[in-house]
């Protein structure tokens, strides 16, 4: 019950970006547009960078806001950043035993 609530938030939560990047990137795997693989690449790209700005903006702001200087902001954001999917690459191996 409170799993399913999760979920049912989360989807609600993530639902509109979801919806903007499907219109906004050609799925290549499908028939239709396998030869545009370079504008998937390309369009994946600039919204990666565009997530990765408002990401920094976002920090520095809150830095800002508690009174914390932006260089502690980003050594800790980069230490999470890069065990985080370390963390999680351990995890999946866990689960499978």
């Amino acid at each position: 019950p409170a799993d399913g609530r999760m979920n049912k938030i989360k989807w609600i939560l993530t639902w509109p970006l979801i919806f903007v990047l499907f219109c906004t990137i050609p799925n290549c795997s499908k028939p239709r547009w396998e030869k545009c693989f370079m504008l998937t690449f390309i369009l994946s790209t600039l919204w990666i960078a565009l997530f990765s700005y408002f990401m920094v903006w976002m920090v520095t702001v809150i830095g800002y806001t508690l009174g914390i200087p932006d260089v502690i902001m980003g050594i800790t954001f980069l230490a999470a950043g890069t065990s985080v999917p370390d963390c999680m690459a351990s995890l999946i191996v866990a689960r499978q035993g």
